[in-house]
């Protein structure tokens, strides 16, 4: 109840690190959430592995197929970006979109990129740090 209340407040819910920890698939039919978050140790050994690439594109299109959207954490390579967009992930956060930094430098960037932004809005794919 208390988190229906805050949906509709307007605040999206995400469930983070998907496939660890206590992050498993019965909260998937228990509560109302917007976003799924895939836990980065999918990520190791992608390119590589055709089971983790199994199991992140499965994750993926139940994600979809739940109208929830898709955040991958921990991306390190373009080969990995790659899948993921093959797959219909909606957004990706890693060392590869950028190394972490200063929250005032974000500002500043973001604030230099306003109008830039604007242009891109129709990108298939959300990226962040």
């Amino acid at each position: 109840n208390t988190l229906a209340k805050i949906r509709k407040l307007g605040v999206s819910l995400a469930l983070d690190d998907f496939g660890s920890g206590y992050s498993s698939f019965g909260y998937l039919a228990d509560l109302d959430l917007n976003q799924l978050k895939i836990d980065r140790s999918f990520l190791n050994d992608l390119e590589s592995s055709r089971k983790k690439q199994d199991v992140v594109g499965g994750i993926i299109a139940l994600a979809n197929s739940l109208g929830m959207t898709v955040m991958a954490e921990g991306v390190e390579t373009e080969g990995q970006l790659a899948f993921l967009i093959a797959e219909q992930c909606h957004g990706a956060q890693g060392f590869f979109m950028s190394e972490p930094i200063d929250e005032k430098l974000l500002t500043n960037h973001l604030i230099a990129r306003r109008g830039s932004l604007k242009a891109r809005a129709g990108s298939k794919l959300n990226l962040s740090a």
